[in-house]
């Protein structure tokens, strides 16, 4: 009896998740992604906290598969881990020097500091012609922009600079010595050809760099390398495959089967990203001016179009924090009477407005931009707006208003993407924390277009991770027979009568007061 261990590298949580083939998701170890200030708003990941955070959570679900009986159909002892698959955030990275060793601090994806050099390189490069290239514009979060950064504003870091790793090639290189990854995270750097899959040294040679520089692209399956000197400290065996699967969005997309042509990836946390997938690479000039981009699946042979609502679930944090009381974490804060010990449930409170507001859209609209619009129709300074309030609603309609503005959004969003792709959405499959919500399900099926379907566990990055990592490992022969393992989804019900209703609040309403707006 085996089982795999995958990890995924978020910018808030890092999380590994204990596999049993066949059996699914058996344990989940949690730990806080450390994030640090530093000067003009940046933002930095410090590299001893968080290989030592991913060695803690790794090491747990070890200790959880040496349990005895905790794995279905193994032995007295359990059932040791026999493949490890890593996925992490994109665009943050660090320097490694001659030696391996991380150079200074990991700069987070959305430090802002790089921007003057991104306006550089869109002078330099053209914003059309590198979106060509790299299904990218020019961004401050990408890594050419840091690149270009670290070597103007850190020269004592980067002249020390002989190898490049982003988050998921770092912790691969710290626990097997070798350095490389796929392709969906290679193609976030904005130094990568999309439609050839693989390093553009064009590109980086305006940061002084070679491909060689860059961790080596492998196959989606092949491993890194096997564990060295941290296998001890993970309680597992020497040499046990790692592999990369991905940036963690694409490897959710493994973990919940989003892999043919037409799936959709409706991925729900704070932000919200959308990803169409397509058979070959998107990168058509509308596309760029629209906000969206285009990259590499983690699967060998596959591309996607993405789009992202910037505040989704920080939408609903954002409105529990100003109107349902007191901040998240005052655990002082309790409710009356029979549960008076019990700490408020703040979120429950939210999803009681919305089953208070019922089942269709309300009279108020919302523009949900809290942190501007990416796509489509790209504007930063896009702001949050509430249309159509009127004397008789109350919290319960301004929440209900708040979830149909995400789902309208969301429909826009991949209306457009079939327009301007010609690629229209089959089935939409729904991970993260925005799939607890079953008002703004209901929304989005109402809505669509595609069949909504949400995806039967929290944790689809670590799960496709493991998947992959299992590859490695042999457990399973190919990538297509570990997909077979993808979590299960459900089709979201919609009432009769609802759809018709949401589809005009839609077209009639939403949309046209949208449009209004538009610069």
């Amino acid at each position: 009896m085996a089982t795999l261990i995958g990890v995924d590298v978020g910018s808030t949580h890092i999380k590994a998740v204990l596999v049993a083939p066949g059996s699914g998701v058996l344990h989940v170890a949690r730990r806080d992604t450390l994030t640090h200030g530093a000067p003009r708003g940046g933002a930095t990941h410090r590299p001893e906290e968080l290989l030592g955070a991913v060695e803690s959570a790794i090491a747990e679900c070890a200790a959880a598969a040496s349990a005895t009986g905790a794995i279905p159909g193994a032995t007295a002892g359990g059932a040791q881990p026999v493949a490890i698959g890593i996925a992490s955030m994109a665009e943050a990275g660090v320097p490694l020097d001659s030696k391996g060793r991380p150079v200074g601090e990991i700069v987070a994806w959305f430090d802002p500091r790089p921007a003057p050099h991104a306006e550089w390189l869109g002078r330099r490069i053209g914003a059309p012609a590198l979106f060509a290239r790299t299904g990218l514009r020019p961004e401050a979060k990408y890594t050419l922009a840091k690149l270009l950064w670290l070597r103007e504003e850190r020269p004592r870091e980067f002249v020390r600079l002989r190898r490049w790793a982003g988050v998921a090639e770092l912790v691969a290189h710290h626990l097997t010595g070798e350095l490389a990854t796929n392709a969906s995270l290679a193609c976030r750097t904005a130094a990568f050809s999309v439609a050839e899959r693989r390093w553009d040294a064009e590109l980086l040679s305006l940061a002084g760099l070679t491909p060689e520089q860059m961790p080596a692209v492998l196959p989606l399956g092949r491993p890194v390398g096997g564990l060295t000197a941290a296998a001890a400290r993970l309680g597992l065996a020497e040499e046990t495959p790692v592999a990369i699967a991905g940036h963690d969005h694409l490897a959710g997309a493994l973990g919940a089967g989003v892999t043919r042509p037409g799936d959709v990836l409706d991925s729900m946390g704070s932000a919200e990203a959308t990803f169409l997938v397509t058979r070959a690479p998107a990168l058509a000039d509308e596309l760029r001016r629209s906000g969206f981009s285009s990259g590499c699946h983690a699967l060998d042979g596959a591309w996607y179009v993405g789009g992202g609502l910037q505040a989704s679930g920080a939408l609903v944090e954002w409105f529990i924090d100003r109107f349902l009381g007191a901040p998240r974490g005052a655990g002082a804060a309790t409710r009356s009477g029979a549960a008076a010990t019990r700490p408020i449930d703040r979120y429950a409170d939210f999803l009681s407005l919305l089953d208070r507001a019922g089942p269709e859209p309300t009279g108020p609209l919302v523009r949900p931009y809290l942190r501007g619009r990416t796509a489509p129709d790209r504007d930063p300074s896009a702001a949050f707006e509430v249309e159509g309030l009127t004397e008789s609603d109350g919290l319960a309609e301004l929440a209900a208003a708040l979830i149909d503005g995400a789902a309208f959004h969301v429909r826009w969003m991949l209306e457009e993407l079939e327009r301007i792709s010609g690629a229209g959405p089959g089935r939409v499959r729904i991970i993260g924390g925005g799939a607890r919500n079953p008002r703004w399900l209901a929304a989005k099926a109402a809505l669509g277009p595609g069949r909504f379907e949400v995806v039967r566990t929290q944790e689809a990055a670590a799960l496709g991770a493991a998947l992959i990592g299992g590859v490695a490992g042999g457990v399973y022969g190919t990538v297509a027979e570990a997909l077979a393992d993808a979590a299960p989804a459900e089709r979201v019900p919609v009432r009769p009568g609802v759809r018709a209703r949401y589809d005009a609040a839609y077209r009639d309403r939403w949309l046209p007061a949208v449009l209004a707006t538009l610069r």
